[in-house]
C-alpha cells in the first residue's frame, strides 16, 4: 500500500472524523472513571485498564483472524510494543504531575504537546506554513482560556509537577511523531492498538505489584473499570491510530485538543458543574483553530519516509 501524501493525509475527512471520535472517547475518562482513582490508586487503575483493554483487543483480533483478518505477528510488533511502552510511561508521568498540580495548571502545560508535535515534524523536514502556525496559536490560546484559574494565578504551581506535566507533553508528542514516521502505513490500526496496549501494560504492571495491587470489590467499581478500559482506552486509542493513518501527526494533535472542549460539555451534562463564559469562549477558539488546521493545500510534500516493512494487509 502506498503511503498517502501529506496533502491527502492533511485533508482526509475520514482521518478528521477518527481524530474527533478519539478526542470524544478520551474526554469521557472523567465521567466513566470518576470514582476509580480514589478507590484503586494510580498503578492498580492503570493495571486493570491495560489488562482488560488488551484482553478485549486480542479477542477481537482472534475473531478477525479466523475470518481472514490481519496476523498481528506479521506486523513490526517490537516497534509497536516499544511505542506502547512509551505511551505507558507517558500516562504514569501524567498522573504523577496531576498529583502535584492543580488540574487547571496541568491542562495548560500538557496541551503544549501540539506545538511539540509541530516542532518534531519540522525536525523531520516539514515546513511550518502560516496557516498551520495560526491554527496552533488558536488552539493553544483556546485551551488556556478554558482554564481561567491558571491565568489568575490561583492554581498550585509546584515546580516538580510543572516539569512532570511538561515531560508528559514531550512524551506524547514523541509518541505521535515517532508513530507517524516509523510505523508502516499498511499496518492494521487494531493490530497497532493491541501491541501498544501490551507495551503500556508491561510498563505499569511492576508499579502495580510493587505498590500492592488493589482489586475493585463492588459491582459499580467493576463496571467503571470495564468502561474505563473500553472507552478511553480501547476505543480512544484505536480511533487515534485510525486517524494517524489518514492525517499527519501535527493536524491530529490539534484536533485532539477538542478533548478539552468535550470535557467541559460532559462536566455540565453529567457532573452538574458550572462553566463560565470565558471557558465557553476558549472552547470556541479551540474549535476555530481545529477547523483552520484542516484547510487543504497548506502543507509541503513529505520528506522521504522510513522503509516500509513487508506485512499482511
Amino acid at each position: 500500500m502506498d503511503r498517502p501524501t501529506t496533502a491527502e493525509r492533511t485533508t482526509s475527512a475520514r482521518g478528521v472524523a477518527w481524530a474527533t471520535a478519539s478526542a470524544c472517547a478520551f474526554s469521557l475518562s472523567a465521567v466513566v472513571g470518576k470514582d476509580l482513582l480514589g478507590a484503586l490508586g494510580v498503578a492498580s487503575l492503570l493495571f486493570w485498564r491495560f489488562l482488560l483493554a488488551s484482553a478485549v483487543l486480542w479477542a477481537i483480533l482472534a475473531v478477525r483472524r479466523r475470518r481472514g483478518g490481519p496476523d498481528p505477528f506479521s506486523a513490526p510488533w517490537p516497534l509497536l510494543v516499544s511505542l506502547g511502552g512509551l505511551f505507558g510511561v507517558m500516562v504514569l508521568v501524567g498522573f504523577a504531575a496531576l498529583d502535584r498540580l492543580d488540574a487547571s495548571v496541568y491542562i495548560v502545560i500538557f496541551y503544549v504537546y501540539p506545538a511539540l508535535v509541530v516542532l518534531g515534524s519540522m525536525a523531520l523536514g516539514h515546513r511550518l506554513d502560516r496557516v498551520t502556525a495560526l491554527a496552533l496559536a488558536l488552539v493553544t490560546t483556546g485551551v488556556v482560556l478554558t482554564v481561567p484559574e491558571a491565568l489568575t494565578g490561583t492554581g498550585e504551581f509546584g515546580l516538580t509537577g510543572m516539569l512532570l506535566a511538561l515531560a508528559q507533553a514531550v512524551l506524547f508528542a514523541a509518541y505521535m511523531v515517532l508513530h507517524g514516521h516509523f510505523v508502516p502505513s499498511g499496518v492494521d490500526s487494531l493490530v497497532i492498538a493491541t501491541w501498544n496496549t501490551v507495551g503500556a501494560g508491561l510498563v505499569v504492571t511492576p508499579f502495580a505489584f510493587v505498590g500492592g495491587l488493589i482489586t475493585p470489590q463492588s459491582s459499580s467499581l467493576v463496571l467503571e473499570v470495564i468502561l474505563f478500559a473500553l472507552i478511553p482506552t480501547v476505543a480512544a486509542t484505536t480511533f487515534l491510530l485510525h486517524a494517524m493513518g489518514s492525517i499527519v501527526p501535527r493536524v491530529a494533535a490539534m484536533i485532539m485538543t477538542l478533548e478539552v472542549v468535550l470535557a467541559i460539555v460532559w462536566s455540565v451534562l453529567f457532573l452538574g458543574e458550572e462553566v463560565g463564559w470565558i471557558e465557553w469562549l476558549g472552547a470556541l477558539v479551540v474549535v476555530a483553530g481545529v477547523v483552520l488546521a484542516q484547510r487543504p493545500g497548506l502543507s509541503d510534500p513529505e520528506p522521504p519516509e522510513a522503509p516500509v516493512r513487508p506485512h499482511a494487509a
